[in-house]
């Protein structure tokens, strides 16, 4: 993948109040969508989702779909890439989205445990500051990564990876917290937008505990699971730190696994994926009219 393509599908960032979101809102007050409560187990992929309070709810496919296409520009056939989309998950989480698996195979986590480990880590981020520099220029808007809320991590009792990072739009502070649950065929992605766009890196260990627990793999599927001849990754749990920020690290960021990333228009703009901390407002204001 040449490096202008790279900059290209590079990163998720939550953007509430920016100008295309505004516009958004507008347009979606008059769309027929459909929330649904989520009182009852919802099914994933390769696991389902489990209620962890609150007043939550989610949109069906077909809902799901118009919206990114209404809204956001989206082709139909990438409407596949996201799983569920859940809002109000916990009283602390504005929304959830559950991204499609990624089949790769069973990741090895024992270059986390290596001691180049840290510049390892540094290299990934210096890379993915290249970009937002890139798509600061590209899009005319001032973005910069302002450092780790939580520095990336592995949780290996629950078999997780995840961190929150700052970023600044124009001059708004945004929290993007991602994480990524392994299985036995690969892992789940999954980024979550807090209510609280201040938390603190203790509300984030939370916030992921809490997104992690309601997740529960098919028998069979977890990442203990793992048997002699199970399918392996060609790369490990740097890899998938790099590919969760879409930049490229050894052979992990193919275009298949960055194309989650970010949706290139074909005028050649950008434009931003969910999930958006609005959707949540607007889908409540609609409940509250409709009851």
């Amino acid at each position: 993948m040449n490096k202008s393509v790279r900059e290209n599908l590079f990163f998720i960032v939550v953007a509430s109040g920016c100008f295309l979101a505004q516009a958004a809102i507008v347009r979606a007050e008059d769309a027929n969508y459909h929330p649904q409560s989520f009182t009852q187990p919802l099914s994933a992929a390769r696991g389902t989702i489990n209620p962890a309070g609150g007043d939550a709810f989610y949109l069906k496919p077909e809902d799901r779909c118009d919206l990114v296409v209404k809204e956001f520009g989206w082709d139909r056939d990438q409407c596949g890439t996201i799983d569920q989309l859940i809002f109000g998950f916990t009283p602390e989480i504005d929304n959830l989205t559950v991204e499609k698996p990624v089949s790769d195979g069973y990741v090895s986590l024992a270059d986390w445990d290596s001691s180049d480990r840290s510049a390892e880590i540094s290299s990934i981020e210096d890379t993915f500051k290249e970009s937002v520099k890139a798509q600061s220029e590209r899009s005319g808007q001032e973005i910069r990564f302002d450092g780790w809320l939580v520095y990336p991590q592995i949780d290996k009792a629950k078999n997780i990876l995840y961190y929150a990072n700052i970023l600044s739009w124009g001059g708004e502070r945004t929290i993007n917290i991602s994480m990524s649950i392994f299985d036995r065929q690969g892992y789940v992605p999954m980024k979550i937008v807090p209510v609280n766009g201040n938390v603190t890196s203790d509300d984030v260990q939370k916030i992921v505990a809490a997104s992690a627990a309601a997740y529960k793999p098919q028998a069979g599927a977890a990442y203990f699971d793992f048997s002699s001849g199970d399918k392996i990754a060609g790369y490990g749990a740097l890899g998938v730190l790099a590919t969760m920020l879409g930049v490229k690290y050894g052979g992990a960021a193919s275009a298949g696994l960055i194309a989650l990333a970010l949706v290139v228009l074909k005028k050649g703009a950008f434009i931003l994926l969910l999930p958006l901390v609005w959707l949540r407002r607007l889908f409540s204001r609609r409940k509250k009219a409709d009851s």
